[in-house]
């Protein structure tokens, strides 16, 4: 695609972007608003992040989102991070600027926003997240603030045990940690009030499901699958028939979106616009 004139560009990249709905809906808010800009889809390998941000920022793009699995690994690549990206030690939002690229996170807001929208009470829940990778750090950074108690499960031990030593050491904070196991789930379940998959579980091109053969879900829990696709995720599916109140990851999509769409053009994102868009496009998958 040859982008001419004054047409700025966004994107999101990643491995893969092809399930992104991130495009449909900050396309429709450039539309609503007037602003001329378009959001692009670029798939980078692992090997290929330096070389493809350093390209990014010499086209003169506005900025671009960061998705999986990138989200840590492309801050050796950017010249500045705000506080928050900083103290999470993962970006998801970057801006181009004079000054070089700066790095944020509004991965934090926009699962906070998402469960205080759907009346979760978040000072006084307990809440069992599945990974530990960039969007799980933003996630568990931010409830570590208010929240009662976090229990962190991931495949990788070694990974939750970096992220409880980080959260320890910065807010003075302590979550436990554990296996992505059933058995480790078995456990932890009963005690909990929120469930939310940080992993790439359910996202289009990753696994579908967990390899599990009970998840322990109950009526008692709440579901937040961050992961999404045109379709409703296996999880949230499973968590409905369950009786589980449940959380579609495109609410944190849209409250992230909506606040990177702030930091790039320093105008308030048209919401509803974004979250319409958003809602034809999973309607079309269906």
């Amino acid at each position: 695609m040859v982008i001419t004139g004054k047409t700025l560009v966004c994107g999101i990249i990643g491995d893969p972007v092809e399930h992104s709905l991130s495009p449909v809906m900050h396309n429709a808010a450039f539309k609503e608003l007037d602003i001329d800009c378009v959001y692009i889809p670029f798939r980078v390998l692992a090997q290929s992040l330096g070389v493809a941000v350093c390209g990014l920022q010499s086209l003169g793009v506005l900025g671009f989102n960061v998705t999986v699995p990138h989200k840590v690994e492309v801050i050796k690549h950017l010249h500045s991070l705000s506080a928050l990206a900083r103290r999470i030690g993962a970006v998801n939002t970057v801006l181009n600027t004079k000054k070089g690229l700066i790095g944020y996170n509004t991965d934090a807001v926009g699962a906070i926003e998402a469960l205080r929208q759907s009346g979760v009470h978040l000072n006084d829940s307990t809440f069992t997240i599945l990974g530990a990778g960039g969007a799980a750090r933003a996630i568990v950074f931010a409830l570590a603030r208010i929240s009662q108690r976090i229990v962190v499960l991931n495949r990788t031990i070694a990974k939750a045990q970096k992220l409880r030593q980080d959260v320890k050491r910065k807010l003075r904070k302590n979550i436990e940690v554990g296996p992505l196991t059933e058995k480790s789930l078995a456990k932890t379940l009963p005690t909990t009030d929120v469930l939310l998959n940080a992993t790439s579980v359910g996202m289009d091109g990753h696994p579908k499901r967990f390899p599990f053969k009970q998840m322990g879900l109950t009526p008692a829990l709440t579901v937040f699958d961050i992961a999404y696709s045109r379709s409703e995720s296996e999880l949230l599916g499973k968590a409905r028939q369950s009786g589980c109140k449940t959380i579609s990851g495109t609410e944190m999509l849209l409250n992230q979106g909506a606040a990177a769409f702030q930091i790039w053009t320093g105008r308030k994102a048209p919401l509803e616009v974004m979250r319409n868009a958003l809602a034809e496009a999973r309607a079309e998958g269906d």
